[in-house]
């Protein structure tokens, strides 16, 4: 029966080239368990807390730029194969076949048309010994999720029968897809230092904050207010939909051409428009050992506060609980008919906003070698952050998560190493994390992780997830 098409439409239309993140900007508090607010510095710090902009070391400067520059990703099996999501675009909404429907539930069970990537196009940072730490970077950021009930999914491919049998009702289907690009100048001081405090609890407090264009090029997304039901009458089914589904997109931008491969066509798409942000962020140092070294570490940040102003092909899709009856009876003509409604009206509308993902991140670390716990020559430490979207926007996270991570550090003046490892709780979720990096005679650094480490060994459903960072040090 070619009702299906009304749900087609709706699954479908959110399965945009788009992912998510900045996290893995920070390859090695990535691999420390995802402890971002308290082990991420220098540029790694920008956009996860800007107090911590300070460079590791002696050095001053920092920078990078392509092909010298730091990107990641994570991604569900069918996002990461262009292939799989042509698929879905690939269907005719007048012919929608069983296969198609079992090819569309399988694109979106446990999350796997999900994905999230970050890439810093330029980023450029010099430490002042009076004034403070400046930045300037440039990065773009894209990010699909598709978190739909599971028992929706299920539904959607035996729904012939179902409808004529049962009755059932799904709601909070979270489709969004969102790609833009941020213009960061960032900041960070110390308030507090050894040198102006004898106070032996406290050695340092230091505070970051940053401005923030943003530059917006695609989004697609369903309110959070949205609804399906049905319910058995005699001799058919009556349908209920509730929901409003919003998109824009620049005029370079082809929302139904799938990419196969990256190109500069990422960093240069037209607007579809703009808003400003900003982040702030605290660290502090506690409990200054015998040796003069700090014992604690406690760090706290907001970033992402801000919203996007969609204007450019700015469409509202909404149906606002709308009712439709079927009945057994009825020819395929007939169905198709009744069930046009269900599709709502499309609003061509100036603008509408979304908040920026909004994210709050709180840690702590422990100097392992001041409590007695050393391994081998390492310098060792060990860190928790917990952290919590403030939106709902894709980008900031649905569900808590708390992580824990090791990371063991060897200075050399030739090829210093850097080893992280970590777990991560989230609802849903959990998994291994490991990191590993190196800075070659001081001045060029190269860190690599991964946050799904048991998804390695995995195949079908497994997820990816890589960051890579490269940094030049003077």
């Amino acid at each position: 029966m070619r009702w299906t098409v009304t749900l087609t439409i709706i699954l479908t239309a959110v399965a945009a080239n788009a992912q998510e993140g900045y996290e893995h900007l920070s390859p090695i508090a990535h691999g420390a368990g995802r402890t971002y607010a308290i082990n991420s510095h220098g540029l790694s710090a920008v956009g996860l807390n800007p107090a911590l902009l300070d460079p590791e070391g002696s050095n001053r400067f920092e920078f990078r730029v392509l092909p010298i520059s730091s990107f990641g990703l994570e991604a569900g099996a069918s996002f990461r194969n262009s292939s799989d999501i042509s698929k879905v675009f690939a269907i005719k909404n007048a012919n929608i076949a069983d296969s198609d429907r079992r090819t569309i539930t399988n694109l979106f069970l446990d999350e796997k048309l999900s994905g999230r990537a970050d890439f810093e196009v330029l980023g450029a940072l010099y430490q002042t010994p009076s004034i403070g730490t400046f930045a300037l970077t440039w990065t773009t950021h894209v990010a699909l999720r598709t978190d739909i009930p599971q028992e929706f999914l299920k539904f959607f491919v035996t729904a012939e029968s179902q409808l004529l049998q049962f009755e059932g009702s799904f709601s909070n289907f979270d489709l969004q897809g969102m790609w833009y690009s941020e213009y960061s100048a960032s900041y960070s001081r110390h308030l507090v230092d050894a040198g102006s405090t004898s106070d032996p609890l406290l050695r340092s407090i230091r505070v970051g904050a940053a401005a923030k264009y943003v530059v917006g090029i695609a989004y697609v997304g369903l309110d959070p207010t949205n609804s399906f039901a049905y319910s058995f009458i005699n001799g058919g089914t009556s349908i209920k939909v509730n929901y409003i589904f919003r998109s824009a997109y620049g005029d370079g931008f082809d929302p139904n051409k799938v990419p196969t491969h990256f190109s500069l066509g990422f960093l240069t798409s037209n607007s579809a428009g703009s808003g400003y942000g900003f982040d702030l962020g605290l660290a502090g140092d506690l409990i200054t050992s015998d040796s003069g070294r700090p014992v604690l570490g406690v760090a706290a940040s907001v970033t992402d506060i801000g919203a996007i102003t969609w204007t450019s092909n700015a469409t509202e899709r909404v149906a606002d609980n709308l009712t439709r009856k079927i009945y057994a009876s009825g020819t395929i003509d007939q169905l198709n008919d009744s069930l046009k409604v269900l599709s709502g009206v499309l609003h061509h509308v100036a603008s509408f906003t979304t908040p920026l993902p909004t994210m709050l991140r709180i840690a702590s670390r422990l100097d392992m070698d001041e409590v007695g716990m050393q391994i081998g020559s390492f310098e060792t430490s060990a860190s928790m952050e917990y952290d919590a979207g403030l939106t709902s926007t894709v980008g900031s996270l649905n569900h808590p998560r708390l992580g824990l991570g090791l990371i063991l550090n060897s200075p050399s003046s030739t090829a210093s190493l850097r080893l992280a490892a970590g777990y991560f709780i989230q609802s849903g979720s959990s998994d291994l994390t490991l990191g590993v990096g190196t800075t070659l005679f001081e001045r060029v650094a190269i860190d690599l992780a991964s946050a799904h480490i048991t998804d390695i060994f995995k195949s079908g459903a497994a997820r990816t997830d890589a960051a890579l960072s490269f940094r030049v040090q003077l």
